[in-house]
């Protein structure tokens, strides 16, 4: 019988606990909860010039307009910075400048006919998905932890001051909270030593698993340029926290792994995630946020989520195998082995 070493159990109880907390639950189910509507937005809608980014400027706005000068200071940016994204959002004709009633001399960003449609439109398909996880985790159940989050947004200041919380579905509160745990994460693994994070490095590191991560497929799941990833890819192998391996599968590929230092920093983000934990337990208590982890976490695997980087947790699930096939063959590549499949069985 072969005694397992303390480090080889440490080793492997950091990779499990790397794959599987509620940090990467709340950034996976919100980014499929965004993918989703965006999704359904731009194709069933018809909203083709629509941008994620665009939705704290269009909220601000709201049906009376704001000024520039507070979007600015409400998302704590520079006026230029906001001039510039407003200048998107107009040219994409979600938002006009109008004169504003109390200063004939100023402007205010104020909605257009095509926004207060695409308000109507994004609200069904968020009450949809809330439809959708409530078959996950039960209805009674998932308005509890909605509520939670809620409170949660609102204790940390992430809420504005006109917004509803008994109205608000799972997909409007969860990008303010990944947007902080995101953040507040990465204050709390600089502080252990590794000054030279930045947030847009999660893209990468967060998509590494146990055989290592690819370039490709990182942007595929983030909807990110492959450049941007490459470059991304430069910094992380500049500061020795990743580096990279032919690929097995590919020879005309690479597949990127942790260095010692990278999996040192990995040890430290975990630790920072239970940090994270304790902080928001004072807020909420202990009770609710374990709800919120348990809610999250079964909702996560209900949606597959994040098997391409860490496999499924149920290999012989056939759905898995299907999705797993379809990523690997590509739509039209799937599509051609379920008619060879089913010609077979023609044929018996």
């Amino acid at each position: 019988m072969t005694t397992v070493q303390p480090n080889s159990a440490l080793v492997f109880a950091m990779q499990q606990k790397y794959r599987d907390n509620f940090a990467r639950h709340i950034l996976s189910v919100t980014l499929y909860l965004q993918s989703e509507i965006m999704n359904a937005l731009t194709l069933k809608h018809g909203h083709s010039k629509l941008r994620i980014k665009f939705e704290p400027y269009i909220a601000i706005a709201g049906e009376k307009g704001a000024r520039l000068s507070d979007i600015a200071e409400i998302l704590g940016i520079s006026r230029q910075a906001a001039n510039q994204a407003a200048n998107q959002i107009e040219d994409a004709g979600y938002l006009m400048r109008t004169p504003d009633p109390s200063d004939g001399r100023a402007k205010l960003l104020t909605p257009t006919p095509r926004t207060k449609a695409l308000l109507k439109q994004g609200m069904r398909e968020a009450k949809m998905l809330q439809q959708q996880l409530a078959g996950f985790v039960g209805d009674s159940e998932l308005q509890e932890v909605t509520a939670s989050i809620a409170e949660l947004d609102q204790a940390l200041g992430l809420l504005l001051p006109f917004e509803q919380l008994d109205t608000s579905p799972l997909a409007g509160l969860l990008p303010r909270l990944s947007d902080y745990t995101t953040n507040r994460l990465l204050e709390l693994t600089m502080s252990r030593g590794h000054s030279g994070l930045k947030r847009s490095f999660s893209a990468v590191l967060t998509s590494i698993g146990p055989d290592g991560g690819r370039i490709q497929q990182m942007a595929n799941a983030q909807d990110i340029s492959k450049q941007a990833i490459s470059a991304t890819v430069s910094e992380l192998e500049d500061l020795q926290y990743i580096t990279r391996r032919p690929d097995p599968e590919d020879a005309r590929q690479v597949v990127l792994i942790f260095t010692e230092r990278g999996k040192a920093l990995i040890a430290d983000s975990i630790a920072a995630v239970d940090d994270l934990e304790a902080e928001f337990s004072e807020h909420l208590g202990t009770a609710r946020i374990d709800q919120i982890k348990n809610v999250m976490a079964r909702i996560y695997r209900s949606l597959h989520l994040e098997e391409d980087i860490f496999g499924p947790a149920d290999s012989n699930d056939i759905g898995v195998l299907a999705r797993q096939l379809t990523r690997k063959l590509g739509d039209e590549g799937a599509r051609a082995l379920a008619r060879l499949i089913l010609s077979a069985e023609t044929d018996k």
